[in-house]
């Protein structure tokens, strides 16, 4: 009797042979899916970090530009103190050190209400965590219910 291996004597369109030619081909498919998903994710990045510079780059100079704004609002301010009688020396320093502070004040409220929502959010994955919970008790359930 000849003992031949299996595979060797298997017709090429055999079930087990087709199934392995399919296991191959879905290995390759996948992995190639996977290289292809690695270069979109690093090409993605890079574009992402390009965007975010721009943010950078455009946050700044918008934030230089209030900073000018407020100073002229300061320097309007303190010509309308000296038209309705404020000593010029007092209303040199006393409108931008006003404009000043309702910026500030402004800037602590925005502040205050984000650390309230802060506080508020829970940043734990409630829907990661049922979901681990129910897998292990299908799994646990598959184990005591195994022959």
């Amino acid at each position: 009797m000849n003992h031949e291996s299996n595979h060797s004597t298997q017709h090429p369109n055999s079930i087990p042979a087709l199934l392995r030619e399919l296991r191959d081909e879905t290995t390759t498919l996948f992995r190639q899916e996977v290289a292809l998903a690695k270069t979109e994710l690093k090409e993605n990045a890079a574009k992402m970090g390009g965007h975010v510079a721009q943010m950078a780059v455009g946050g700044f100079v918008a934030y230089a530009g209030i900073i000018v704004l407020l100073i002229g609002i300061g320097h309007l301010f303190g010509a309308l103190l000296v038209k309705f009688g404020l000593d010029p020396d007092v209303a040199t320093w006393l409108a931008p050190t006003l404009v000043g502070l309702i910026v500030a004040i402004i800037g602590w409220m925005m502040l205050n209400k984000a650390k309230h929502a802060f506080a508020q959010d829970d940043i734990t994955p409630r829907q990661t965590i049922d979901s681990l919970r129910t897998n292990k008790d299908w799994a646990q359930g598959k184990l005591h219910h195994s022959p």
